[in-house]
């Protein structure tokens, strides 16, 4: 489900050039600053308009908090569409979307489905913007819920009340979604850390199992309403929804990069797709090469990284993620090389 969001104009006139003025970046470091004339653009002249393309799990902290905030900050508007990382990115590669700024829920999708000559080069870097875990959240309205609440208490095993005869549990599609491929890696972690082969097939059953896979947007909705007791989830999105959620060991929830090296034992391999290896939950930004306004987007990008979207990203129920670059660190523009030196310097 695509959504168009309304927020953010850019002043064309301070980004023109090759580098990002001295006074956007004040704005983009600092994430203040509202613009004066409430975002027109400066010497009158039109308001670019930034597209961006966002991992679904990410809709309510984009349009409830960073998009009216990045219009005081930056002063600039922006379309923006929520799906499964990998499906927008499909769509970047068939043309159908050329976004100005692309946000993915793993720094695979970005690997795999646009950075290279086989993908035309459609993104050549990319930076860390959030890291994350999967958990379990569960409705408080569930027919199970007392059992969800002593697993997240740690008084009886999660997966006994996952096994429960008519328990409902939603996750996403792996083939359009990371968080769908993390939790075929969460479960296969699993197996191995409580010794109990054959566990995902009990759970989960069939990869795309009809009576649990669903759009990501449909999840929280069925959860509210109590059409399924739990789901799979990121962390960040049980914080924002307010609902009970019941925490995994680091050892199987792909949130502790220090056991980065267990979770590539981890594979799925997708019908037509090369085999994916369990990672660190990592939200990634990227400036696709299609995009028509890079400058403007290279101080979005910027702003998420070390500046007060990345604040709202913290307060969302984010991590901070490594100060770091992956691909062709010659192509990324200096307003998010600058960012992600600030970063470091910072710690955050």
């Amino acid at each position: 489900m695509s959504r168009v969001i309304h927020g953010l104009r850019a002043h064309r006139r301070l980004l023109q050039g090759a580098g990002i003025p001295v006074a956007l970046m004040a704005l983009v470091v600092s994430g203040c600053g509202a613009p004066s004339n409430g975002g027109q653009a400066a010497g009158g002249t039109q308001p670019v308009t930034l597209s961006v393309l966002y991992a679904g799990s990410m809709t309510k902290v984009m349009e409830d908090h960073i998009v009216p905030d990045a219009l005081a900050s930056l002063g600039a508007k922006v379309e923006g569409e929520a799906q499964g990382s990998a499906a927008l990115a499909q769509l970047i590669r068939s043309g159908l979307r050329k976004p100005d700024v692309f946000i993915s829920a793993s720094p695979a999708v970005v690997q795999n489905l646009l950075m290279g000559s086989a993908n035309r080069n459609l993104a050549r870097w990319y930076v860390p913007v959030a890291e994350d875990e999967m958990v379990i959240a569960y409705s408080p309205k569930s027919r199970f819920a007392a059992q969800l609440a002593d697993a997240a208490s740690g008084k009886m095993p999660w997966y006994q009340v996952l096994a429960q005869p008519g328990f409902r549990l939603g996750r996403t599609d792996p083939q359009l979604d990371p968080k769908g491929v993390s939790t075929l890696f969460t479960f296969q972690l699993a197996e191995r850390y409580y010794h109990l082969p054959g566990l995902t097939r009990r759970l989960l059953g069939d990869t795309e199992n009809p009576k649990q896979v669903y759009p990501e947007e449909t999840l929280l909705a069925m959860l509210e309403t109590g059409q399924l007791d739990a789901v799979m989830a990121y962390r960040h999105e049980a914080v924002e929804w307010q609902v009970p959620f019941i925490s995994l060991p680091d050892e199987i929830n792909l949130g502790n990069p220090a056991d980065a090296k267990l979770y590539q034992t981890a594979v799925y391999t997708p019908a037509k797709g090369q085999a994916q290896h369990g990672a660190p939950i990592l939200f990634v930004a990227t400036v696709p090469s299609t995009s028509t306004h890079p400058a403007e987007a290279a101080a979005f990008v910027a702003y998420l990284v070390n500046g007060r979207g990345h604040e709202i990203l913290m307060d969302d129920g984010f991590r901070p993620a490594p100060a770091s670059i992956g691909g062709d660190t010659s192509a990324v523009p200096d307003v998010v090389r600058q960012a992600v030196e600030r970063a470091r310097g910072s710690g955050t």
